[in-house]
Order: C-alpha cells, then sequence, then structure tokens
C-alpha cells in the first residue's frame, strides 16, 4: 500500500475538524464538584449514547450561554424520567405516592434544560443525587425529537403508488408509542 504524498495538510484540517467534532460532545457536567455551574442550564443540542462502569447510559448535549458544550449523564432516575420520558410528578398525599401530571416527552432539539443539584438523598437502600429540571420549549414553530444515535443501517425504501380515491398516502397514526 503506498501513500499519497501529495496532498498538503493544510488540504486536510477540515477533515480534522469534522472528526474531532463528531466525537466531542463538550465538557462532562460533574455535578458534586466545586466550581461546576448548578445549575446547568443548556440549549439541547443532540443525544449521544456511552458506556460508564454500570454499562451503556444516555447523554444529553447541549450548550450554555456563554457558547461552551456540555455533556450530561442522563443515568440517575429523576433525570431519566424528566429528560427521557418527559413525566412530570407531583406527591399525591392522600395515595402517598408521586402522582404524573403531565408527560412532555424526550428533550427536543433547541429546548432549553435547566438542572439543579440538590444534594444527596438518603433512600431505603442508596444514598442517591437529588435535581430540580426546568423545561422550556424550542424556539422553533415545529420540534422535532432529538433521538439517540442507533446504528448505520440504511432505512428501507418504501413507495407509494397514489391511487383514485385520493386516500392513497399513510394514514398519520402510525407512530409508535413509547
Amino acid at each position: 500500500m503506498s501513500i499519497d504524498h501529495s496532498v498538503s495538510p493544510g488540504d486536510l484540517d477540515s477533515r480534522f475538524d469534522e472528526a474531532e467534532a463528531d466525537v466531542d460532545r463538550g465538557e462532562p457536567w460533574l455535578f458534586r464538584e466545586n466550581g461546576s455551574p448548578n445549575p446547568l442550564t443548556i440549549r439541547a443540542t443532540e443525544w449521544s449514547t456511552g458506556v460508564t462502569k454500570l454499562g451503556e447510559a444516555e447523554f444529553l448535549n447541549g450548550v450554555d450561554r456563554n457558547g461552551t458544550r456540555w455533556s450530561v449523564l442522563v443515568g440517575p432516575t429523576v433525570l431519566r424520567k424528566r429528560l427521557v420520558e418527559g413525566v412530570v410528578e407531583e406527591w399525591d398525599d392522600e395515595r402517598k405516592a408521586f402522582a404524573v401530571i403531565k408527560t412532555e416527552g424526550r428533550v427536543r432539539a433547541d429546548e432549553v434544560v435547566s438542572i439543579k443539584f440538590l444534594g444527596d438523598v438518603q433512600g431505603a437502600q442508596f444514598v442517591y443525587p437529588k435535581f430540580s429540571v426546568s423545561r422550556k420549549p424550542p424556539t422553533t414553530a415545529v420540534a422535532t425529537h432529538i433521538e439517540p444515535p442507533s446504528p448505520t443501517v440504511e432505512p428501507p425504501t418504501v413507495e407509494i403508488e397514489p391511487t383514485g380515491s385520493g386516500g392513497g398516502g399513510p394514514s398519520g397514526d402510525d407512530i409508535p408509542f413509547r
């Protein structure tokens, strides 16, 4: 195999920058460390996946008001419920349990998310982090969900042939529920 030495290093710069941007998700938000922003407020840009010592995990990536990129590990239950499932709960004294008051869905691109670490709480078996989460909708009229990356598999091509009755397209109700 021979190497083409005719390419100048300047010609490769854009590819190097693009490759680095693909893997650079930003600074990890280490909420327990002194000097970490608390709350951390970001405009969501994408979801990514990674591996922690406990296995595969999801990360919410975004940019703060100063342009700093951040990566938030969405591991704790409170963060998964609020950011991934989009569940908003309040304590119900009658039932002595949390009740769902609304469901917002997964954080979308351009949504502003603020996460505040409130300290650690002693549970029945473990100490766990407590958070407060605020979400503000995207500024775009039609926001799309930012989905976690999936293996690069080409989606099947489906051709829909028009019918004479005028109703030949998809019904619009084929979106799977989570």
